[in-house]
């Protein structure tokens, strides 16, 4: 075995500040295997090419769900108007009559067209309720149609009245032929 040399010149020269660990050679000790500490250039630059397309990548997935999310908010909002006018249409309140692109009351940026279509063998009516948002940054617009069968007003007569409960107590509705109210 060898001693190892005193002066720090005399130590580089016989090899003894190269660690043997992987198999590339050292320019300075081409005998010896040398431990390589440290990332190279080209490492990094393919680290952060990699980071930068997650990122984008992650990025692009939420924008895409933000307006998903934003669509899906405002597809509800025409169903909930939707259905409103159906029922106000099915209770009587509102006439039923076709009617096409009236705007909402409460909310303006929403219109509804009302297509009734009579049945001629039953005492049915088909009611048709689309409502449309008017302004809005997409291609297409946003809408929701909704149908329902509803007995024809026309063929209902006055003297029929329906007998009808609201909190324990009976009431009738529908039109009466005396006018004496």
């Amino acid at each position: 075995m060898t001693a190892q040399p005193s002066s720090f010149r005399a130590r580089i020269l016989a090899g003894w500040d190269c660690v043997p660990a992987r198999p590339e050679r050292s320019r300075r000790c081409p005998n010896l295997l040398f431990r390589r500490s440290g990332l190279s250039l080209l490492e990094v630059i393919l680290a952060v090419a990699i980071l930068g397309g997650c990122l984008a990548v992650t990025g692009e997935l939420v924008r895409l769900g933000v307006r998903n999310a934003e669509e899906a908010r405002e597809l509800t909002r025409a169903q909930l108007l939707c259905e409103g006018k159906m029922e106000e249409i099915a209770a009587g309140v509102a006439a039923v009559e076709s009617a096409s692109m009236v705007p909402f009351e409460t909310d303006p940026d929403w219109t509804y067209t009302v297509d009734v279509s009579p049945l001629d063998a039953q005492q049915l009516t088909l009611v048709r309720v689309t409502v449309q948002q008017l302004d809005s940054e997409r291609s297409y617009p946003l809408t929701f149609t909704l149908s329902r069968w509803i007995l024809n007003p026309a063929s209902t007569t006055g003297e029929t009245s329906t007998p009808t409960t609201t909190e324990g107590q009976t009431a009738t509705s529908g039109a009466s032929s005396d006018a004496s109210n």
